[in-house]
Order: C-alpha cells, then structure tokens, then sequence
C-alpha cells in the first residue's frame, strides 16, 4: 500500500536524522573536556566553548522531537489512560491532536520567521565572539517541521487502526 511506504518513509527520516544528530552529543563532550583541560592545567579558560554548545544543543534539541515521537519516548500523563484499550488510546489521540497540530503549526510559523529574520539581518551573537545566530534558530522550524512528519504519521496509523487495520505499534 502506498501509503504504509510514505510512513515507513517518515519514520526512516526521524530515525535517521535522530542518530546522526546524537553524535552531536560527542562533539559537546570532547569541547566540555577540552575547556576544562584548558582552564585547569593551562589557566587558560575559552570564550567559545560554552556559547557554541549552547547552539548545539539548541539544534540537538530541536531535530530530535520527531526521533523522540517515532519512539513513543515523549513525556505522557497515563494516569487514566494506560488502562484504555488500544481502540479508545486511539480515539483519544485522534481528537486530542488537535492540540497538537495548533501547538506544532504556531512553533513551526513563530520559528520559521525568527530564522527568517535572523538571517536577513545577519544577526549575531553579543559575545566577544560574534556566532552567526541563524544556523542554530533554523533547527527549529526544520525540528517543528519533523515533528509535524512524524505526529501525521502516527495520526494516519491510528485512523487505519480505528478503520479496521493493523494496531500501531505505540498503542
């Protein structure tokens, strides 16, 4: 079916940005080392360290929300609803989506003309180093625009599943 292999397609897109994002972790961890090795055994603390990190993990942040969903590793309340069955799971998420369509649609727009507007004016950092701001602020309508993949993809498993198909796997 063609639409089982859009899906697939979706999630192999999060799965794959979300392991190559990760290394990004390494990268914060060797600068941390490194600022640290700096400052105690040389004296001799950099400017640059913490503030870089900061848009790193600004971008790790933002591109892992879709991995994350394709996961079902989101934070939840399942107070009550770790007792429903996979059908009315289902139907909940269906019509509470549309709380997350407003929500990731606003992110989306918002960040989308933050980015925009960052580079149009070449907006840097007011550090002693001036970091170029817009490739860190672009990760979030690139992140929203992930997480809107992927929570489509979840809705259309879960429509399929009320209309008679297979279980999605995160019910």
């Amino acid at each position: 079916m063609q639409i089982q292999r859009i899906l697939k397609y979706i999630d192999l897109v999060n799965e794959w940005t979300g392991r190559i994002v990760s290394y990004a972790i390494l990268f914060m961890m060797f600068t941390f080392c490194y600022e640290v090795f700096a400052r105690y055994v040389f004296n001799n603390p950099t400017i640059w360290v913490l503030e870089i990190n900061q848009y790193v993990m600004c971008a790790y942040i933002a591109l892992t929300g879709g991995y994350v969903m394709s996961h079902n590793a989101h934070v939840n309340v399942e107070i009550f609803y770790e007792k429903f069955s996979p059908k009315r799971k289902a139907l909940i998420n269906i019509v509470t989506s549309v709380c997350f369509y407003a929500v990731v649609l606003i992110l989306l727009w918002k960040s989308g003309l933050m980015a925009w507007e960052s580079w149009a004016s070449n907006e840097e950092s007011f550090s002693i180093v001036p970091f170029p701001l817009f490739p860190s602020k672009v990760t979030i309508p690139i992140g929203a625009f992930l997480i809107l993949l992927q929570g489509t993809a979840k809705l259309i498993r879960e429509v399929i599943f009320l209309a008679g198909g297979d279980k999605p796997s995160h019910l």
